[in-house]
């Protein structure tokens, strides 16, 4: 019985995500993802507390890790390159794992938000601003005034999979296999998007005509590529 009812939520689980992209890739090794589910340990934020105080805005609200892979990997999900590993972790409070990680042709990129367990892609809003968000103990610099965020939107499919309803997803170790299985092996690179005729659209997704220009043509894409060393603000990890 007990066994009854793990199988009846695992695909009630399974129903309520849908034939979303990162579950139609072929369930293959999943023995080895089995095991990875046992040794995972979830990215730890630091326990910073002093950060510096916000220009822009007060520091008033809290951002959700409400989707299924920074529920994992959280925020801070990049360590390895002490150079990078900074943007790409701040980018990834307003920007979906899987702009990065999900790259295929025919792949365009959409504002969404995740409301009662559902992604819906966003066709108006003043989505960009600047404001300093906390999660956890410490404190993000993040280029958003909503809960927005960039996805992927593949055959008229948002890239994303919210937490609510998918809970147990995150146990199965098929379908753990899955999502990862549909990500895939070259990832996007700073000026991949940050360049004039870019992966993405920052037209198509109403930044402002001078707001383009500073991303196609952003200084500090330019000198992460020129200098060896990049000194970065701790806060922003």
């Amino acid at each position: 019985m007990k066994r009854l009812l793990i199988a009846l939520t695992i695909i009630s689980a399974t129903a309520v995500a849908g034939n979303n992209p990162l579950l139609e890739a072929p369930a293959t090794d999943v023995a080895k993802w089995g095991e990875k589910l046992k040794e995972f340990e979830r990215p730890e934020l630091p326990n910073l507390k002093e950060y510096p105080k916000p220009f822009h805005s007060p520091n008033a609200y809290k951002y959700q890790m409400n989707d299924v892979c920074s529920t994992c990997h959280t925020f801070a999900a990049h360590k390895k390159d002490d150079k990078y590993a900074p943007f790409y972790n701040a980018h990834g409070t307003f920007m979906s794992c899987n702009v990065c990680h999900f790259v295929k042709e025919g792949v365009e990129y959409r504002w969404a938000e995740i409301k009662d367990g559902k992604v819906v892609v966003l066709d108006k809003g003043d989505f960009y601003g600047l404001k300093y968000v906390q999660v956890g103990d410490r404190v993000m610099l993040s280029g958003q005034e909503s809960s927005a965020k960039i996805v992927p939107v593949y055959n008229g499919t948002p890239v994303e999979l919210p937490l609510k309803g998918n809970e147990n997803l995150l146990r199965d170790k098929t379908a753990v296999a899955k999502m990862h299985n549909a990500l895939t092996e070259e990832t996007l690179k700073c000026e991949d998007c940050h360049q004039k005729g870019g992966r993405i659209d920052f037209r198509a997704l109403g930044f402002s005509p001078q707001r383009v220009k500073d991303l196609e043509e952003n200084e500090i894409v330019k000198g992460l590529k020129e200098y060896k060393t990049i000194h970065f603000p701790k806060f922003i990890w």
